[in-house]
């Protein structure tokens, strides 16, 4: 019985050991550490907005990863070759010698996804279309403000991103080097892949008659490429998804997107789609391209001086038709379809 004893003894110690060997993770192992920083920094406006709306830091800001994808790939072929993951902070790899392309992005966000990664250039960031497609009109307006064209262009509407953060290395260089070698350390700095503007309607009269406002901008891309940040895909909208609403006689929002659609006759329309406590729907909308485009509005802050009227209560309307003010800009009805 002793010796049947001192041999499951023995078998229980060799289990042990063989259970606590030590697995490299991302522990020295290889000599190459990546070393990443996440760029959180915002403009002096930006931090100035949030002092009053504080809720909004994380959408604005973005929210710091826990961890990252870290992609390798061939500089001649481009193809991918291997991958890895980190904290966000940075830390050993585990890569063979050689050069690489590394592309390096955020891992957590809940709406703007990543696909294409089996090329350098093909990684690219998007979010999923709502199937809300805006359509604008077309021709001459009559006197009262309402277009009888419609044209066949449409944008489809996408969910509005939140921020990934994502940084390229060009060229990395990993040497054949002995177990006892210093420490090759590369690093990368990671930058919101989307930006964020402000919008503000600071002049409305019947404020107390809305129920609702919904608001889209049209215009945008609908994704945005990691390794050169160039814009994909064709045209479409964005739905502001929150931060929108009426506030002390004013519309305010804040807004991601992955920028404007490049072509120069894709124009950035603001929608505000207003529903009254009466059940009414009207549209306004603004063409708000020259603002967006203006090289000295750094601060990406779009505000209407103009004065947006809403109907009294006894105004039916319709589900498309606009309410047309006097305002100066570009009057555009949209026609709205799911």
């Amino acid at each position: 019985m002793k010796g049947l004893r001192i041999i499951i003894w023995g078998i229980l110690l060799f289990a042990l050991a063989a259970g606590c060997m030590r697995i490299p993770m991302h522990e020295r192992g290889s000599g190459v550490y990546i070393r990443i920083s996440v760029d959180q920094s915002l403009d002096q406006s930006m931090e100035e907005y949030l002092v009053t709306n504080p809720s909004l830091r994380d959408k604005v800001a973005g929210k710091m990863p826990e961890m990252v994808r870290v992609c390798f790939y061939d500089v001649a072929s481009h193809e991918l070759v291997s991958e890895d993951f980190l904290p966000s902070g940075g830390g050993f790899v585990d890569i063979e010698a050689g050069i690489y392309d590394i592309v390096i992005y955020s891992l957590g966000t809940e709406v703007t996804q990543v696909s294409g990664t089996e090329k350098r250039a093909g990684a690219f960031a998007f979010t999923d279309a709502t199937g809300v497609r805006v359509r604008p009109h077309s021709g001459q307006a009559k006197d009262d403000g309402i277009y009888n064209q419609v044209s066949t262009e449409e944008q489809p509407v996408i969910f509005e991103p939140d921020h990934l953060f994502a940084g390229i290395i060009s060229g990395a260089v990993v040497p054949v080097r002995p177990d006892d070698a210093e420490t090759v350390v590369l690093s990368a700095d990671l930058s919101r892949v989307s930006e964020t503007w402000t919008l503000e309607i600071p002049y409305i009269e019947g404020t107390e008659r809305i129920r609702n406002a919904e608001v889209y901008i049209t215009g945008q891309a609908d994704g945005r490429f990691l390794w050169d940040r160039r814009t994909t895909g064709h045209p479409c909208a964005i739905a502001l998804e929150s931060g929108t609403g009426v506030q002390d006689g004013q519309i305010k929002s804040v807004f991601n997107t992955f920028g404007k659609y490049p072509q120069a006759d894709s124009d950035v329309l603001v929608m505000v789609l207003v529903t009254t406590n009466s059940g009414a729907r009207c549209l306004y909308v603004y063409d708000v391209t020259d603002q967006w485009l203006n090289p000295d509005n750094s601060t990406h802050r779009l505000i209407f001086e103009e004065t947006m009227e809403i109907p009294d209560d006894d105004y039916q309307g319709g589900e498309v038709d606009p309410v047309v003010t006097d305002w100066e800009g570009v009057v555009t009805p949209v026609l709205i379809e799911c």
